[in-house]
């Protein structure tokens, strides 16, 4: 798999693992022993650091804290008691939800609520009132996809590759994550650029490049657990071809993508001139791009590189923290 950017690395990336060690066990995210282990090796500040290269370090601790909150909080609905219970699974849902509403935690909260509470606290106190709004929705999209995922694996309910694709984003927390991009960058996307068609579509390609990356380097990880929430199985199960097959599709759909986020790439400069842009604008938009090449291309290194596809982590495995949601 090739994906046409530059790899880069921030310099805080042993800084930040060092903070984000810590505040997950002061937390209870992560005990000792194994546990403890698995996070050091899945290496969410290595992940940060590809991502987000030129960030400060406070923001590459709070990038690298959110990163780890979503692998955590994700692995409760697919490894945990959480994902085996669809009851349990919309109580969590529910809670993280009344959370970006604004809610205090309540008197059961534990590891993973107190956890978003943080995160929220910290970045409200960095972003304005827009972009928290945008976030917090796109986080909320995501619980919903998260308990679609649920309601499928308790039914043995494999997605249709149309259905799949249109939820596979929010699956992966791909728009909250990309939203960090300009909290990062200090800078707002003027909504004349932002909801313009070629920047939607720079996001999106860019996002499917991340998810069909995952899916592919963490096929094996997923058939040792039983999962099917993986765009080369969905394919595979609809298709009837071989496993090889449809890892073809998959790597064949990465390159098609990559080619038309270069061309809304282009397109994006002409809208910039017929907006008028400024300077300014035009450059730090363009930093937001380079961050979405920065996330396509720092994604499939630290996929590489990390424990998270290569050990073996099977349903009933991973500490799980259900008992925050009985009152």
């Amino acid at each position: 798999m090739c994906v046409p950017f530059p790899s880069r690395i921030n310099p805080f990336e042993a800084e930040a693992a060092e903070h984000t060690t810590a505040w997950a066990a002061r937390l209870g995210l992560i005990a000792g022993g194994a546990e403890a282990d698995r996070f050091a090796g899945e290496s969410y500040a290595r992940l940060v650091a590809r991502l987000y290269p030129e960030a400060s370090l406070p923001d590459l601790a709070l990038a690298a804290d959110l990163n780890s909150w979503f692998h955590v909080f994700d692995d409760q609905f697919e490894l945990a008691e959480v994902g085996r219970d669809p009851r349990l699974a919309r109580r969590l849902a529910e809670r993280a939800e009344a959370l970006l509403r604004g809610e205090p935690p309540g008197p059961s909260a534990g590891p993973v609520l107190l956890g978003l509470a943080d995160l929220g606290a910290r970045m409200r106190v960095r972003a304005d009132e827009a972009w928290w709004q945008r976030f917090s929705a796109d986080l909320r999209q995501c619980l919903d996809a998260a308990m679609w995922e649920v309601d499928n694996r308790a039914t043995g309910k494999v997605p249709d590759p149309e259905t799949y694709v249109e939820r596979k984003l929010d699956i992966a927390y791909v728009p909250p994550s990309f939203d960090l991009i300009e909290l990062v960058e200090h800078f707002e996307v003027p909504m004349a650029i932002r909801h313009s068609p070629e920047y939607t579509a720079l996001r999106h390609e860019a996002g499917h490049v991340v998810v069909c990356t995952n899916d592919v380097i963490g096929l094996r990880r997923e058939l040792l657990q039983g999962e099917f929430h993986n765009l080369v199985i969905v394919l595979w199960k609809a298709n009837g071809g071989s496993l090889q097959d449809a890892v073809d599709q998959v790597e064949q759909t990465v390159r098609d993508r990559i080619g038309r986020f270069l061309a809304a790439k282009d397109a994006l400069e002409r809208r910039l001139d017929a907006l008028r842009a400024s300077e300014q604008v035009r450059v730090a938009t363009r930093r937001c791009v380079t961050g979405l090449e920065d996330w396509m291309r720092g994604y499939l290194d630290w996929a590489r590189e990390t424990r998270r596809f290569t050990d073996a982590v099977l349903p009933g495995e991973v500490g799980s923290f259900h008992h925050e949601l009985i009152d």
